[in-house]
């Protein structure tokens, strides 16, 4: 029976890879990549680290796991939740992988927190507000981990604000810590890798996303071959040393990464320059399509809210008792209807408002929505046209050329029952290069429609942001070799996996196997001599696991906040 190891870079790019194998930093990327198959990865529309980990593990489109973005409206309100696998729709693949009786070990796959039942080991990633008690399946496998990586963590505390103001050389202590993250996620894969032969190995590492975030721009200084400043110089080589140490150990013997095996090596999305930002909700408030509440009001909101989280704060140890006595939390009354990032928008004078930082745009329908304003398909593809029009007009202040690269009506990427909750409208900035700005906060400040990307370094900003096409390194079974470039999508790696386990297809799945043909000697049967799973973990999320707590929902905002997606 073949068994996979999947290693996933988040925010990996072959335009580093391709840079660093050709002057030969890289020699087991280039290994496997000459004895394998290597192909470009298109991520989901926009290319966002949530739908697109959900999408990769389910094998289907937003539409069907309900993430198209960092967050989701609340149903029936227009708060903003965050999505974590308690709020995701489809049946990862190792779990699939688990009911055939295969073993299975999960880490730090973002969306996958709380930790459902295994059959074997999950350590939730990115969405996990702590390494809490519901972060990790078995629990009683936690201790275990603290003793063998005593200094793991989760998530890397990006603590740039405080290096800014405190720290004399905030850009190296800043690298100096995120390398040390990088180290822990290493040892704690190796560690976990060698606790016993899974079938199924799933694991993610986060640095090469967030060294690339944040030192985007001089790397690709460094790839198109300018010449760099000493500082410079610095900045580039941490991100390609992040790629260096994954390829060490892609050649260690006796790591279990890839020197025997399947190995499944991908990525999330791919990087490329921050051109800048744009104030996505002005522009179409000066269409006529969105309204403000007046400057009074949105004063007194935010108020409300600052009160509302410090009151919060400040009774965080009385809720935790409520909680754990099970009492029921008090109702949050019409705040269920605001949220910090939307909360300036008047939705009762509103037909169309962007949500988050990729493009994504809502029409505010009625009947769907607590405050609609639209009311017939006529009028909603008057307003999406009226929308097209206005977005349309924005130039580059800086070249002059075009913003928009194109627009995706909903029905060209989601199909599904969750699809009518998608965005109606997604825009694609010169090939993602720019964002929308994220909060109505900081589009009312008074700066200029579209922003230019911060260029101090010291503030340690977003100089890079993703792209949609990522990296494919497929290596080991028959069927997986071929050097000639191709293209996959997202959704094709899980069908792809379980060809490789010898499990049945599932009909939910949009993908498909990306193996030239079948491996020989796999089953569709459950594999007698694995031990069997603890209860077979139903297609969607047991009802009695946890959801966030407020508390959890503030930690994850605030991280995303440091690491700069809010």
């Amino acid at each position: 029976m073949s068994k996979v190891r999947v290693i996933g870079l988040d925010g990996a790019t072959f335009s580093i890879i391709d840079h660093l194998a050709a002057g030969g930093r890289l020699p087991n990327f280039s290994r496997l990549m000459d004895k394998g198959r290597r192909a470009t990865l298109l991520s989901t529309a926009p290319p966002v680290t949530w739908p697109a980990w959900a999408s990769f593990y389910t094998g289907t489109n937003p539409g069907k796991t309900g993430a198209a973005d960092l967050f989701r409206f609340r149903p029936g309100t227009y708060k903003l939740e965050p999505m974590n696998a308690g709020n995701l729709h489809g049946r990862p693949i190792w779990s699939l992988a688990g009911d055939a009786g295969r073993r299975v070990c999960v880490y730090n796959v973002p969306v996958t927190y709380p930790a459902a039942p295994v059959n074997g080991i999950l350590i939730s990633g990115l969405d996990a507000p702590s390494f809490n008690q519901h972060a990790i399946y078995p629990l009683e496998f936690k201790e275990k981990l603290l003793s063998a990586v005593p200094d793991f963590q989760i998530n890397y505390h990006n603590d740039a604000k405080y290096l800014v103001n405190r720290h004399p050389d905030p850009v190296r202590e800043w690298i100096r810590r995120l390398k040390a993250f990088l180290d822990m996620e290493i040892r704690t894969i190796n560690y976990l890798m060698g606790l016993e032969d899974w079938d199924l190995f799933v694991s993610v590492i986060r640095s090469p996303d967030i060294f690339q975030h944040t030192l985007w721009r001089d790397a690709e200084k460094a790839i198109s071959g300018e010449e760099l400043s000493a500082e410079e110089h610095l900045r580039a080589e941490a991100v390609f040393e992040c790629y260096e140490a994954i390829d060490r150990q892609l050649g260690e013997t006796g790591s279990g990464w890839g020197v025997d095996g399947n190995l499944v090596i991908m990525s999330d999305h791919g990087f490329g320059r921050l051109r800048g930002s744009v104030c996505l909700n002005r522009v179409l408030a000066e269409a006529g399509l969105l309204k403000f509440h007046p400057l009074s009001e949105r004063k007194r909101t935010r108020e409300f809210l600052r009160k509302k989280l410090q009151a919060r704060m400040s009774h965080q140890t009385r809720q935790k008792i409520k909680r754990f006595l099970g009492k029921e939390r008090p109702d949050e009354g019409w705040s269920t209807y605001v949220d910090v990032l939307v909360s300036d928008i008047d939705w009762e004078h509103t037909r169309v408002a962007s949500i988050g930082g990729f493009g994504c745009l809502f029409v505010n329908i009625k009947g769907r929505d607590p405050l609609g304003t639209v009311s017939s398909e006529e009028e909603m593809e008057k307003v999406i046209a009226k929308a097209e029009a206005a977005i349309s007009g924005l130039r580059d202040p800086w070249d002059g050329e075009p913003m928009v690269t194109r627009f995706y009506r909903k029905e060209e990427l989601f199909h599904g029952p969750l699809a009518a909750a998608m965005p109606d409208l997604v825009v694609n900035f010169r090939d993602w290069s720019y964002c929308p700005v994220i909060g109505t906060a900081t589009e009312l400040d008074g700066g200029p429609i579209v922003r230019p990307p911060v260029q101090d370094w010291k503030q340690l900003a977003h100089t890079g942001t993703h792209r949609r096409e990522g990296i494919l390194i497929l290596a080991g079974a028959a069927g997986m070799e071929g050097a000639e470039p191709d293209q996959a999508d997202m959704v094709d790696v899980a069908p792809t996996i379980a060809d490789l386990l010898g499990l049945p297809r599932v009909e939910e799945w949009d993908g498909r196997s990306l193996l030239k043909e079948p491996v020989e000697g796999n089953e569709a049967q459950p594999d007698e001599d694995k031990p069997a799973a603890d209860g077979a973990p139903p297609a969607s999320r047991p009802e009695d696991l946890p959801a966030y707590s407020e508390e959890d929902e503030d930690e994850v905002r605030k991280r995303l906040g440091d690491l700069g997606y809010l």
